[in-house]
């Protein structure tokens, strides 16, 4: 099975842990993963999502750290697929990875939108995590009565008091979903959270990283290793 990563191409950057976790999570399993951006080329992780840097949000995060000492891991994020020139029929399951840039290209975005619609129509898996759940506004009459889930807006500007004024979100995902007629739902702005409605999963935040991407793998291979009574 294949499955394509959709990255933020904004210097506003992507989350590492929503791009590495996934990864790990698939790989290991004999999932093949590529990347891809609107702009193609060089992408970049928020530096409080690196594990190394001296103010990380996520310091104790194993999967990033093992991400980037693989050099060949590395320069994937370097070298990113041209989101509207992928071919999409080669792909079961697309995944959108957040991070704040999301906001800034991933919504509206007209390729997005495309691909985004190109694995509804051929009902395959789409997958949406913290603030790329904000690119499922782009086919709003299509999630529209789904249920879905993405970063906070209580988080949202929680982050903006954090950081000041200069700390932009353009849109804001919980709001989008809501606007577009989802039926969105959360938890705590920092607990992990899954929803899955039909093909469609979406990951509230960054530490719902391994639990989403479980939870795509198994609606991807219709098989789950839990035993329910």
């Amino acid at each position: 099975m294949k499955v394509l990563f959709i990255i933020s191409s904004s210097d506003t950057a992507f989350w590492l842990s929503e791009v590495t976790h996934p990864y790990w999570h698939l790989t290991e399993r004999g999932v093949e993963v590529d990347f891809a951006s609107p702009a193609g080329g060089k992408v970049v992780y928020d530096p409080y999502s690196d594990p190394y840097f001296e103010h990380s949000m996520e310091s104790e995060d194993l999967v990033s750290k093992g991400f980037l000492s693989d050099k060949t891991l590395v320069a994937k994020l370097d070298e990113t697929l041209k989101l509207k020139d992928v071919d999409l029929d080669a792909y079961d399951a697309v995944h959108v990875a957040g991070g704040r840039g999301a906001t800034f290209d991933l919504y509206p975005n007209e390729d997005v939108a495309a691909v985004l619609e190109h694995f509804w129509s051929k009902d395959k898996v789409v997958g949406a995590i913290c603030h790329g759940a904000i690119a499922l506004g782009n086919i709003p009459a299509r999630i529209r009565g789904r249920r879905t889930t993405g970063y906070t807006l209580e988080g949202d500007l929680d982050l903006q008091r954090i950081f000041g004024s200069g700390f932009l979100i353009p849109h804001y995902p919980q709001t989008v979903l809501e606007d577009v007629g989802s039926i969105y739902s959360r938890v705590g702005a920092n607990d992990p959270y899954v929803v899955k409605d039909g093909k469609l999963v979406t990951g509230q935040n960054q530490q719902s990283a391994s639990e989403y991407a479980l939870t795509l793998l198994h609606t991807m291979t219709g098989v789950s290793p839990v035993a329910v009574k």
